[in-house]
């Protein structure tokens, strides 16, 4: 029969309900975690909303999963990256600089999870193929791999640096 654990709480009706209650429960400690950590690193950080920025940044570990792991199965590629990796990733790289842009310090607003050998390559959605660089730098990079990438920069490198900045923003803005 069923199980009535209080009157505010879940009534599991069965073993797969008292399943779902406890991952729920262990769900919502290892969150309250990553957003205490989180709050603890944005402190050097930022003086303003640092609980709703260790909120985000904590559900931005969760949304980048599942849309990686769909984007992945369109495209028939593994997916074996974990919402704690990916939590791991942007504490790691928080206000760091941007692999790419060297210009362009990481943090909320602008981090975005990028495939090394992009999907539609054939790179899967593992810890090794993913980094976490800027939205602006990701916009450049596009489809291509990493290394078409650099070889792209070595070139801009060459070329006047006004040209350079110019061509930059139009790749990253789609207009080349």
């Amino acid at each position: 029969m069923g199980l009535v654990l209080s009157s505010s709480t879940l009534k599991p009706k069965g073993l797969n309900s008292i399943y779902n209650y406890i991952y729920n429960m262990i769900r919502d400690k290892k969150r309250a975690y990553w957003i205490t950590k989180f709050e603890v690193m944005l402190k050097k950080y930022h003086r303003k909303n640092i609980n709703k920025i260790a909120i985000k940044l904590t559900q931005r570990g969760y949304t980048a999963r599942y849309s990686m792991a769909q984007r992945s199965r369109k495209k028939g590629v593994r997916c074996t990256i974990t919402v704690e990796q990916i939590r791991q990733l942007l504490f790691y790289h928080y206000h760091k600089k941007c692999k790419y842009e060297k210009d362009r310090v990481l943090d909320y607003k602008n981090m975005v999870f990028d495939h090394r050998i992009p999907i539609s390559k054939g790179g899967e959605s593992t810890l090794e193929n993913i980094q976490v660089i800027s939205r602006f730098a990701n916009n450049v990079k596009g489809s291509l791999t990493e290394n078409q990438l650099y070889t792209l920069l070595r070139w801009l490198k060459k070329i006047e640096p006004e040209l350079a900045k110019n061509i930059k923003v139009r790749l990253a803005k789609g207009r080349m």
